[in-house]
């Protein structure tokens, strides 16, 4: 699930040169940027619109809307051993975000950070998940982390094809056969995608 610590320490600062604006196929800006305490309704909101299907597949079981204690911990970004990106578009006026992506240390004491992704319902098969995984691919090399490794539904085939597209080798894993285990080395990140 890729959770920040309980306490992240704050080592970094805000990291701005890591804000990205991209242009959608319709024209509209989308911005990239990184996530922290204040975003708290923003992603909560993106959680609550996700299909059961698309929360299930990020979160691995079966939630409607983030605790307050799991919503704290998700957003205990550090903007180096763990960070989160959120995808954010601006439409009549407000803020709607419909990507996130990020990455915090592995709890199974490997060593690796632990990757996450999820993007919307009605903006999935558009390039948006691809664009946030290769931003954090590039943001996780840049700050030193040398292996990244992710869990992923055996049914979640489009999350299993965009990290073999990237580079990651599915594995079994040792929890249970309903899921994979994607990994892989960072280090002069070459993208296959």
């Amino acid at each position: 699930m890729a959770e920040a610590p309980a306490v992240a320490r704050s080592t970094l600062r805000y990291p701005a040169e890591s804000v990205e604006v991209r242009m959608l196929a319709d024209g509209r800006p989308l911005l990239i940027r990184p996530m922290g305490a204040k975003d708290a309704e923003l992603f909560q909101d993106f959680v609550r619109r996700l299909s059961v299907s698309s929360r299930y597949q990020r979160f691995q079981g079966g939630v409607r809307e983030l605790p307050p204690e799991l919503l704290r911990r998700l957003l205990a970004v550090d903007y180096g051993r763990s960070m989160a990106f959120a995808a954010v578009l601006f439409e009549h006026g407000r803020r709607r975000m419909i990507g996130e992506a990020r990455y915090a240390p592995a709890l199974d004491g490997s060593g690796a950070a632990d990757f996450a992704l999820a993007v919307a319902d009605g903006w999935q098969r558009q390039g948006i998940g691809r664009l946030l995984f290769e931003h954090l691919l590039k943001y996780a090399e840049q700050h030193g982390v040398s292996r990244m490794q992710g869990d992923v539904l055996h049914a979640n085939t489009a999350m299993l094809g965009l990290a073999r597209e990237f580079g990651f080798s599915p594995r079994l894993h040792p929890d249970g056969a309903w899921l994979t285990r994607v990994e892989r080395r960072l280090g002069s990140l070459s993208l296959a995608a």
